[in-house]
C-alpha cells in the first residue's frame, strides 16, 4: 500500500482555534488621520459593505485610490477576509502577500494575512503553498495553534521522494505535532464544558498526525500507539482506522517473514539431527510466530472493517484491503458484509 497523506484535519478546527477579529477603522492603537473626505467615505466603504465580493473590490479600490493613507494596512484585513469568505482563494492570496510586503506591514497584519493565505490554500488543495503560507506564519507567530496542527498534516501530504527529504519533512511534521499537542493540552486544562470537545477532536487529529508519522517511518508499533490514542478521543476517525489496520498488516507482513525464517531453522535443526531441546526451542520460536500472524491479521481484518463500516473517504480503499484478508482467511467472502454491518455498531 502507497499511501503517505493523512487527510483527517478538517478547517474547522482551524476556525476554531482562533477567532480572527477583523479590526474597526479608528480602533488601532495608534490613531490614523484621514487626510481627506473622499479618503474618509473610502474607508467607510469597506467597512460598511456586507457582501464579501463587494467589500473586496472596495478594498482594494481603496488601496489603489489612497496609496499613502494610514488606514491601508486595517484595508488590506477586510479585503483578505473578503476574499476568504468569497471563496476567491486565489486572490486572497495575492492580497496577503501585498499585505506583508507593505513597510507599514507590522506583526499584527502579517500574522492575519498568512494565516488567510494559508487556510485559502488549503481550501483550495495546494499542499505546497499551505505548507508554504503555515510556516510563514509560524515565523510571526511560532505558537500559532492553527499553523502547527496544518503544517504537520500537510507535510505528510507529498513527502519527499529522497530519503533525507523525507527524513527532514518527518522530523519538522513531528515536531509541530508535538509542540501543538502541547498547546492544545494547556488548553483543555483549562477549556469549559463547550469547548472541551472540540478540543479533544483536534487532540486525536494531532495524535493521528504523529500516528503517520511513525508509519512512514516503519515504525509501525509506535504508530499503532497513536492511532490507538486517536481513536480514544475520535472514534469515528476513518483515516486512523484504516492506518491502525495498515500497521497490524505490516507488522503480520514482517512476522511471516520471521515465519519463514524460523520454520527453516527448526528444519534445518531436524535435518541435521539436533538435539531435541534446540529443535523444541526452535519449534515453539515458529508456534509463536504463526500466533502472531493471526493475531495481526485479525485485528488489520478488524480495523479495515470499522474503516468500511464508518463510510468515510478511506471506505472503498479500506474495503478492497479488507476483501483480499477475508478471502486469504476463509477463502471466501462468506460472512463479509455480515461482519462489516456488525462494526457499525
Amino acid at each position: 500500500m502507497k499511501r503517505t497523506g493523512y487527510l483527517g484535519i478538517s478547517l474547522f478546527l482551524l476556525v476554531a482555534l482562533v477567532v480572527s477579529a477583523l479590526p474597526s477603522f479608528g480602533q488601532q492603537a495608534k490613531q490614523p488621520q484621514f487626510k481627506t473626505r473622499p479618503e474618509y467615505d473610502g474607508a467607510m466603504t469597506v467597512y460598511n459593505e456586507k457582501d464579501p465580493a463587494k467589500r473586496a473590490a472596495a478594498g482594494e479600490k481603496f488601496v489603489a485610490d489612497f496609496k499613502d493613507s494610514e488606514y491601508v494596512p486595517t484595508a488590506y484585513i477586510y479585503m483578505i477576509g473578503a476574499y476568504n469568505n468569497s471563496k476567491n482563494y486565489v486572490k486572497c492570496m495575492e492580497a496577503a502577500d501585498r499585505a506583508a510586503a507593505l513597510p507599514a506591514a507590522d506583526n499584527t497584519l502579517k500574522e492575519y494575512a498568512f494565516e488567510q493565505a494559508m487556510v485559502a490554500a488549503q481550501n483550495s488543495n495546494n499542499v505546497e503553498k499551505t505548507i508554504f503560507y503555515g510556516e510563514k506564519l509560524l515565523g510571526v507567530n511560532p505558537n500559532s495553534l492553527n499553523a502547527m496542527i496544518t503544517v504537520s498534516a500537510n507535510l505528510l501530504q507529498k513527502l519527499p521522494t529522497d530519503e533525507a527529504g523525507k527524513k527532514t519533512a518527518l522530523d519538522r511534521a513531528e515536531e509541530l505535532a508535538k509542540k501543538g499537542l502541547a498547546g492544545i493540552m494547556e488548553m483543555l486544562a483549562k477549556a469549559d464544558a463547550a469547548t472541551k470537545p472540540q478540543l479533544v477532536s483536534i487532540e486525536g487529529n494531532l495524535h493521528s498526525t504523529l500516528g503517520l508519522v511513525a508509519y512512514n517511518r516503519q515504525d509501525y508499533n509506535k504508530s499503532i500507539q497513536e492511532y490507538e490514542l486517536a481513536i480514544q478521543r475520535t472514534p469515528k476517525d476513518d483515516f486512523a482506522h484504516f492506518y491502525l489496520a495498515a500497521d497490524h498488516q505490516a507488522l503480520g507482513s514482517q512476522s511471516s517473514k520471521d515465519y519463514q525464517a524460523a520454520l527453516k531453522a527448526e528444519n534445518d535443526a531436524k535435518a541435521a539431527r539436533a538435539e531435541q531441546p534446540v529443535i523444541d526451542e526452535l519449534a515453539a520460536k515458529r508456534g509463536g510466530l504463526e500466533d502472531d500472524i493471526r493475531k495481526f491479521r485479525d485485528k488489520a481484518i478488524e480495523e479495515y472493517a470499522i474503516a468500511t463500516a464508518i463510510n468515510g473517504p478511506v471506505a472503498a480503499q479500506a474495503k478492497e484491503v479488507l476483501t483480499k484478508l477475508w478471502i486469504g482467511k476463509n477463502e471466501n467472502t462468506a460472512g463479509l458484509e455480515e461482519y462489516i454491518n456488525s462494526k457499525k455498531q
